[in-house]
């Protein structure tokens, strides 16, 4: 169990700012250090990652690893940017099998495809330092930090979007979007759980959290909830299954929109912050 004193969360780039010091962008990143452990969640969508890294005082030099939520642009775009800085020839790069699938959106206005997926080739992110560790099962960066593995889907109100494609020989297929990781991190005050955009559903993705963790106790969510372009019946019970989790602090960033997140500020009061680029999570205050 990690002492939540030692514990420090950063978001280094995300949608919107709050913070003088930390530019914006379209996208996803947040930083992890647990003592003298540093895990970098996702990078971006440019090197924005490293601007604001170097804006907040963040050193991107000696992170253990980076782990990809999945996938999609904007959560990976800043990945080369990154392996350049650290400037390790074998960096741990943890995603599931699936993230290098050629991942498409489906425009229901235009019926015309558009490619979202790694803007990076693989022999050229290796080149760069990457070393990639892919598997569908949980992964353990400690004996109290892991990443989620496959989510499984077992709400009855949450579903993997109609609009996400993946491109094969034959044809496009509908993107299950196994790859959607999160991490989860056990503490003394109870789960912090980091999601990418949680395209399998938040609660689908806690409740895995707490299958793998053992504990039903949640302190923090954080991340991207997907909610933003969820239907109204799947905000409202995720929120009411929020509640009923006793869920401590809750963060939402990125794919929740504007309207959602001012929904949970109301449902959620003094247990509610934007979590947006530049901002620090200190346990200990």
């Amino acid at each position: 169990m990690i002492d939540s004193e030692k514990l420090r969360i950063t978001t280094l780039v995300e949608n919107s700012t709050a913070c003088a010091l930390a530019k914006a962008e379209w996208g996803l990143s947040i930083i992890i250090e647990a003592g003298e452990t540093s895990y970098l969640f996702d990078t971006g969508a440019s090197d924005l990652v490293i601007q604001n890294a170097e804006t907040l005082n963040i050193d991107l030099s000696g992170i253990d690893g980076i782990v990809l939520s999945h996938g999609h642009w904007d959560h990976t775009g800043g990945l080369l940017s990154v392996l350049k800085r650290t400037c390790q020839k074998d960096i741990p790069v943890i995603a599931h099998p699936g993230v290098f699938n050629r991942k498409y959106y489906y425009n229901k206005d235009t019926k015309k495809y558009k490619y979202i997926g790694i803007p990076h080739r693989t022999e050229l992110l290796e080149d760069a330092g990457a070393r990639f560790k892919l598997s569908s099962g949980p992964i353990w960066l400690s004996d109290d930090i892991a990443v989620s593995g496959e989510v499984p889907l077992t709400t009855d109100f949450e579903k993997v979007s109609d609009e996400m494609f993946v491109k094969t020989e034959n044809g496009f297929i509908q993107d299950p979007l196994e790859d959607d990781y999160s991490m989860y991190i056990r503490t003394d005050l109870g789960l912090v759980i980091i999601l990418g955009c949680a395209h399998r559903g938040m609660i689908n993705t806690i409740k895995n959290g707490q299958d793998l963790m053992k504990t039903d106790r949640i302190h923090m969510v954080i991340g991207g909830t997907h909610l933003g372009p969820a239907p109204e019946m799947q905000v409202d019970k995720t929120i009411e299954t929020l509640k009923e989790m006793d869920t401590r602090k809750l963060g939402p960033s990125h794919c929740t929109g504007l309207p959602v997140a001012g929904k949970l500020a109301r449902e959620f009061g003094d247990r509610f912050f934007f979590n947006t680029a530049g901002k620090k999570i200190w346990f200990d205050e």
